[in-house]
């Protein structure tokens, strides 16, 4: 099941770059000690960009999954349980702008670039 934030993709728009979008996979299992907690609030203390709203709309949307099956926000997770998430990506900010640059081209061909550079660029 595609999560309501992703739009089945037909295969014409892959070739395009139109209609792709990119996710985040996660997979965690549970320490044997850990306390008895919210998967919400749990995934939350364990997922750096993910805020708790994102959390429980994924959730609702079954790409969540509890030793392979879709839970609740409810739920409190038990030790050795293991959780799969797949959020969307955050959206990148700021657009990166080619420079122009002379560059020390050593080697070209159609599978291969060997460029003379300074280090740190």
């Amino acid at each position: 099941m595609l999560p309501p934030f992703a739009a089945a993709q037909d295969p014409e728009e892959d070739e395009t770059g139109e209609g792709d979008e990119l996710y985040e996979h996660h997979r965690i299992v549970v320490d044997r000690g850990q306390e008895l907690l919210r998967i919400d609030k749990f995934l939350l203390n364990r997922l750096a960009n993910a805020s708790r709203t994102k959390i429980q709309a994924a959730i609702e949307a079954e790409t969540v999954q509890v030793n392979g099956r879709p839970t609740k926000a409810s739920y409190r997770i038990r030790p050795a349980d293991t959780i799969t998430i797949t959020l969307p990506e955050p959206p990148r900010t700021g657009n990166v702008e080619p420079e122009k640059m002379d560059l020390d081209i050593r080697y070209e061909d159609a599978d291969l670039l060997i460029v003379n550079k300074p280090a740190g660029m």
